[in-house]
């Protein structure tokens, strides 16, 4: 077991909060998001699945959990100990009051929302058995020291810098780290052999993941980017993956058979920046209502999460930790890290290999890493001659109109050109 990284002098009793109202008002909002999503015009027959585990995102399964934030955890790993992974940031705008009671200061909504699900005893976080949580900001750095509270909790150390060569040793330590806890809490041990086996599992995720934007990509209005996010985000639930697998292939069978002979005159773009987690989807609501296709994405919550495999030459423990590292630490789009390059490196491929005609920076206020990247990148963009606009919102619904008329206005200038 890792040496404890929290003192136990300062602990404090878990807070929970039996609050019916709030409950009720979260469930409103994902009920009116999926309003609104059914009334897309194309939609694949079987999306309402997806749907379901977004809402449910908890199997009555009797299962170990281990809840985790952000993409740099591997769920490989939890799967191969033999638990379900759960992917626990929160995107419902009615569990952001509840969280401001705790942390009443200047800190994301998604930190608020994602800490006020855990004072409902009933939630998934709750069920979890343990928590894996990256220093990737500032606020998941001391989300952990008091979900620790709560849940075993590990927060996993990442490097200053996406370089290997410097930081790949340190990584790897890491990520054995990690293991070591995680066997200690669900009392099991890590397997070289099942460690390999759900590596190619989630290597098959992300084959189909490309399929399915490239597939899109040519054919946008076959699927809607918000029915394909909720596609790949019901892949961050404890779902049985196979099974996963085989209803995602309905929706790749569902944009083959669409016809596209039909000609569709809309802007194409490039989502990038802050997670956007169901059921807030306020952003691709607004850029599919004005006229617009997303037909590739940056987002930690989109396809390019899931986008790249894990690569391994070998099969040792070293081995499979390193190349794990080397996917989900140093081939992250994440901010956190002292360089952008990697994120606008992808920003640019895309736009070339989906002939993007903008790109769009969605800015999750209080969120410093992206907006404080904004200002490269808009300048990178304009030297390239891509249409840029950055997208600055937190969970309410106040700014809609607001946000619509610079979204139109933006799209004008697109059209223009």
């Amino acid at each position: 077991m890792p040496d404890n990284q929290f003192d136990d002098r300062y602990r404090l009793p878990a807070h929970h909060v039996d609050n019916p109202g709030v409950q009720k008002r979260a469930r409103f909002v994902e009920d009116e998001q999926r309003r609104m999503q059914s009334e897309i015009r194309t939609r694949p027959g079987n999306i309402a699945w997806f749907e379901d585990l977004l809402a449910k995102p908890v199997a009555e399964e009797g299962r170990k959990l281990v809840g985790y934030f952000c993409n740099m955890i591997p769920p490989e790993m939890i799967r191969a100990l033999g638990a379900l992974p759960v992917r626990l940031g929160c995107g419902n705008p009615a569990m952001v009051q509840p969280g401001e009671e705790v942390f009443s200061g200047e800190i994301c909504p998604l930190a608020k929302a994602s800490f006020a699900a855990f004072m409902d005893e009933g939630s998934a976080a709750n069920r979890c058995d343990a928590l894996l949580v990256p220093t990737s900001c500032d606020a998941k750095r001391k989300l952990g020291e008091v979900l620790a509270d709560f849940k075993p909790t590990f927060m996993l150390n990442l490097p200053p810098e996406q370089d290997a060569r410097r930081f790949g040793r340190f990584a790897q330590e890491e990520f054995s780290r990690m293991a070591d806890f995680l066997c200690g809490e669900l009392g099991a041990r890590l397997k070289q052999g099942e460690l390999c086996r759900q590596i190619e599992l989630f290597n098959r995720r992300a084959l189909l993941a490309r399929e399915l934007q490239e597939k899109r990509a040519a054919k946008p209005a076959s699927v809607s980017i918000r029915d394909l996010l909720a596609v790949i985000q019901s892949s961050f639930v404890a779902v049985d993956l196979e099974k996963w697998l085989l209803e995602a292939e309905k929706v790749r069978a569902h944009i083959d058979a669409f016809d596209a002979s039909r000609p569709r005159y809309r802007p194409r773009l490039v989502l990038t920046g802050a997670p956007i987690i169901w059921p807030n989807f306020k952003p691709l609501n607004l850029i599919e209502e004005s006229g617009a296709d997303v037909v590739a994405d940056t987002l930690c919550s989109g396809v390019q999460a899931v986008f790249d495999p894990v690569v391994y030459a070998e099969k040792s423990r070293g081995a499979l930790l390193r190349a794990l590292a080397e996917r989900y630490v140093f081939g992250s789009p994440c901010p956190c890290f002292i360089s952008q390059a990697t994120r606008l490196s992808r920003v640019l491929d895309l736009v070339r290999e989906f002939r993007a005609d903008g790109v769009i920076n969605y800015s999750l206020r209080l969120c410093q890493l992206f907006d404080i990247e904004a200002y490269r990148l808009s300048r990178i963009m304009r030297e390239k001659n891509v249409p840029f606009m950055i997208m600055r919102t937190d969970y309410s619904l106040e700014d809609t109109e607001q946000l619509r008329v610079r979204l139109e206005a933006f799209l004008e200038t697109i059209d223009d050109d």
